[in-house]
């Protein structure tokens, strides 16, 4: 059962001692389909178009889309407490298969 209790990707990995940068987590995720990039226009620059990153259908189990205080037309990624550790174990073995 997935819980609501949610966090920041960069302070689940340190709590949960993983030894990777949040910046690698989410590259990892985006090849193996949990994280995706979305896309919107700069609300200061007009014809501007900014990316961002959004769970997939798939990378919803381990989280949950939240909408961006700063940026009311972006969400940002937040992940469940209580399904992190079976995360970060998919994230380690698909570093381990990227070198």
């Amino acid at each position: 059962m997935k819980g609501n209790d949610v966090e920041s990707l960069t302070k689940l990995l340190k709590e949960h001692g993983v030894a990777l940068s949040a910046v690698k987590a989410n590259k990892l995720m985006l090849s193996i389909g949990l994280l995706e990039e979305a896309t919107r226009e700069s609300s200061t620059r007009p014809g501007v178009i900014k990316k961002y990153k959004v769970l997939s259908e798939r990378g919803l189990d381990y989280g949950v889309n939240e909408e961006n205080p700063q940026s009311p037309d972006q969400t940002s990624p937040y992940y469940y407490k209580d399904s992190f550790e079976e995360l970060s174990k998919i994230l380690l073995a698909a570093d381990q298969a990227d070198k």
